[in-house]
């Protein structure tokens, strides 16, 4: 056995700082605030505005989900990778010819 120290190739791959990823969805969601606010105060009514205005929204509608399920699901790769189970599978008792368990939990 040697004992030279950990194998480099189970070092954790290098992610982004959740610090870095608020930036970058801070920036964008003040861009899309300001570009409404711009065409809601100076911009004419034109389909073309009107367009930019919806892309906006959906922009900053598709940012925030992102980062919410996003979040969530890093979250629980790190939890698998971490070895923790993610949740147990319910045993199915369907077509089993043995008595089924009793219902009262907890009672």
């Amino acid at each position: 056995m040697s004992e030279a120290g950990p194998d480099p190739d189970d070092a954790p791959l290098p992610r982004p700082s959740w610090r870095t990823r608020r930036r970058i969805i801070l920036v964008t969601l003040l861009f899309c605030a300001g570009e409404v606010i711009y065409l809601t105060a100076w911009g004419r009514d034109t389909s073309l505005h009107e367009t930019i205005a919806n892309g906006a929204f959906i922009l900053a509608g598709a940012v925030i989900g992102a980062y919410v399920f996003g979040a969530v699901w890093d979250d629980a790769n790190v939890m698998s990778n971490l070895g923790r189970p993610r949740r147990p599978k319910r045993m199915d008792f369907e077509g089993i010819d043995a008595p089924q368990p009793p219902k009262d939990y907890g009672s």
